[in-house]
């Protein structure tokens, strides 16, 4: 069997995956079995944030442009796209860093942070109690594979990008007019789309992969290939899944709070950010159990 062949459906020898909602249960499950560790995970990983990567500044006055576009906005869409806008303002202000370095630290953080969550749920799972002190002490040693396998995951992202930056350029110059041009170029983002995400579903249990003992990132890579086999798909659809459920989870609740207040607003989106990165990571974990 071969990527990109023609072949006849294979059906995997393995249970059927659990559905996106049956993993999210059983995340919060793991979640709550560690409550105190990811209680002292969001004070560390939220002051470390604040400190290096937001700042205690807020660059967006989001009540000053909130009240311009009131003004200014039709009676149509005066609410609304005031709103939306607010919100998309919201999302830059909070999760933004406010240049290369403090990037560059948001990034740093974002890894040694998943892989001490990854160990504290690894060591929870085999009975061992630990603490979250030790989770980032013990947790480290896979670092230098682990992010080799995030540059992976970046290259493969290469296709996506090339995809949007050709629909962009294409739309904003006129050159696609008619409906018919813009259907192709759309078409062709979606396949550069999807190739991406094809080969990023398996670079992502790669991570978990990796951070076993005496594991290399090649052999990672080949290993969370050999898992997703034959159920590729299932596994991009659980993924998608998730980022549509956090999605979904900041704009229930954020967006009805920009009409209450706007300070109150960022704050609590600060603290979903912060509370989304355990989260995620036991959502991956999860999954990546169930194709063991």
């Amino acid at each position: 069997y071969k990527s990109f062949r023609l072949h006849k459906r294979v059906k995997h020898t393995d249970p059927k995956l659990p559905s996106w909602w049956g993993i999210t249960k059983k995340a919060f499950r793991l979640i709550s079995a560690n409550k105190k560790n990811i209680f002292k995970f969001f004070f560390i990983y939220g002051l470390l944030y604040l400190i290096f990567v937001r700042g205690f500044s807020t660059p967006v006055n989001i009540d000053d442009i909130r009240a311009g576009f009131d003004q200014l906005a039709t009676e149509q869409v005066s609410n609304l796209a005031a709103n939306f806008t607010v919100f998309s303002l919201l999302i830059q202000s909070t999760t933004s860093a406010a240049g290369d370095v403090e990037g560059l630290y948001q990034m740093f953080f974002l890894v040694i942070s998943s892989l001490a969550l990854i160990w504290l749920f690894r060591q929870q799972q085999a009975g061992n109690k630990v603490t979250m002190k030790t989770a980032f002490y013990r947790g480290m040693y896979p670092l230098i594979p682990f992010i080799i396998v995030v540059v992976v995951i970046g290259l493969q992202t290469i296709p996506a990008s090339i995809g949007n930056f050709l629909f962009k350029s294409v739309i904003d110059s006129g050159l696609a007019i008619n409906s018919a041009e813009q259907t192709v170029w759309l078409l062709l983002f979606i396949f550069l789309l999807l190739l991406s995400l094809y080969m990023i579903s398996s670079s992502l249990i790669a991570l978990l992969v990796v951070t076993l003992p005496e594991m290399t990132p090649r052999i990672a890579l080949k290993k969370a290939k050999e898992l997703v086999e034959f159920r590729r798909f299932s596994v991009l659809r659980k993924v998608l899944a998730l980022f549509i459920f956090l999605l979904l989870l900041f704009v229930g609740i954020v967006f009805p709070l920009i009409f209450v207040s706007a300070v109150l607003a960022q704050i609590i989106f600060f603290v979903l950010t912060i509370l989304a990165v355990p989260f995620a990571v036991a959502y991956l974990f999860v999954l990546y159990r169930e194709l063991l």
